[in-house]
């Protein structure tokens, strides 16, 4: 295992966020880069000229998520309690909003826990084709907005545990969601339908398939999910950090349960740490993880090497790497954005 040959701390960006990092993300044309925080302060960075930031100030409600219109033109920002806004990208400019309303009370607690349901905005996506744009609450709640005048087509609540994170395909047809309790669904669009996909089980081998749960096959939550470019592959990880790769268009046999349907490639837990920021390098079978205590690493899947290894500051919260492939951005707890050359990584 070696170490990156690159100082991360040269690659700061100055004058972006102040407050811990809840998204990084760039837009599908490559051209831009948006890194929002805690606090409510959206950065939009020209992916040529990082130096020009544009900021976008979002109300009270605290910012769960920001998102792209697959055209590239819209800027998609969610919130608590379920609050949507809207910005043109090309000029941050403020556009529509709509409070997406459950009819939940206020302070509403999760049947069974002390947990809170907050109604985060976990995913929104706008596909290119589509007169529609859809969104979905942490507590499973599925809206259908109409595109041109912002209103609400239709809505439902589905049962069940809080979804953590989400991520969707480029070509708008998958929604991967995770939960607490390790629980991996695809919701297929436009219908909205959810299923239950897979678990994400800790102890299991690369590319080992056949194997079955024993005692150390134990489950974990998800921390994040990323789709690869291609569409084809789903990673996700988990809050004690091991990392798996599941194929997107396979379909689990009616025989098989949840728990005993397989990952195409895995890694265990290696530090413990939840591993927050996943992306998968354009034109191959490696991955850039980054975990809470700050280690950035480059694993081959392929191969289940990994094979760089490198520090941030502070706790990784979300990385993104260029269309193009030709850098990667890292978010951080302390709010601090790094934007990385891909050629500085010996991979």
């Amino acid at each position: 295992m070696k170490t990156l040959p690159i100082q991360i701390e040269k690659y700061r960006l100055k004058n972006t966020n102040k407050d811990t990092i809840v998204r990084l993300c760039y837009d599908p044309t490559g051209k831009f880069l948006v890194s929002a925080d805690r606090s409510g302060e959206i950065a939009v960075l020209s992916k040529d000229n990082p130096r020009n930031i544009r900021f976008v100030h979002s109300p009270d409600a605290t910012v769960t998520g920001v998102w792209f219109s697959e055209d590239g033109k819209w800027l998609l920002v969610g919130h608590q309690a379920g609050l949507l806004r809207t910005y043109n990208l090309a000029n941050a400019k403020f556009e529509a909003e709509i409070q997406l309303k459950t009819g939940r009370p206020k302070g509403y607690v999760l049947a069974g826990t002390s947990i809170p349901v907050l109604d985060y905005v976990v995913l929104t996506v706008c596909p290119r084709e589509s007169e529609n744009l859809y969104a979905i609450l942490e507590f499973r709640d599925f809206f259908t907005i109409q595109r041109e005048d912002f209103r609400e087509v239709s809505n439902r609540h589905e049962s069940g545990s809080l979804f953590e994170c989400a991520t969707a395909s480029l070509n708008g047809r998958y929604i991967f969601l995770g939960d607490a309790l390790g629980y991996i669904y695809r919701v297929t669009l436009p219908k909205m339908k959810l299923e239950t996909y897979a678990e994400h089980h800790e102890r299991v081998r690369a590319f080992d398939l056949a194997m079955r749960p024993t005692t150390m096959d134990t489950a974990t939550g998800i921390a994040a999910l990323c789709l690869s470019h291609d569409n084809k592959l789903v990673a996700s990880t988990s809050r004690s950090g091991g990392v798996q790769i599941w194929r997107t268009e396979t379909e689990r046999p009616e025989n098989v349960s949840t728990r005993e349907f397989r990952p195409f490639a895995a890694r265990g837990p290696v530090r413990g740490d939840w591993i927050r920021g996943v992306c998968f390098v354009p034109n191959s079978n490696v991955v850039v993880l980054g975990a809470e205590d700050g280690t950035v690493e480059t694993w081959n899947f392929a191969t289940s090497q990994v094979t760089d290894v490198a520090e941030c500051p502070a706790g990784v919260r979300g990385i993104d790497i260029s269309p193009d492939g030709a850098q990667f951005a890292i978010g951080c707890e302390d709010g601090s954005v790094f934007l990385v050359p891909w050629n500085q990584v010996s991979h």
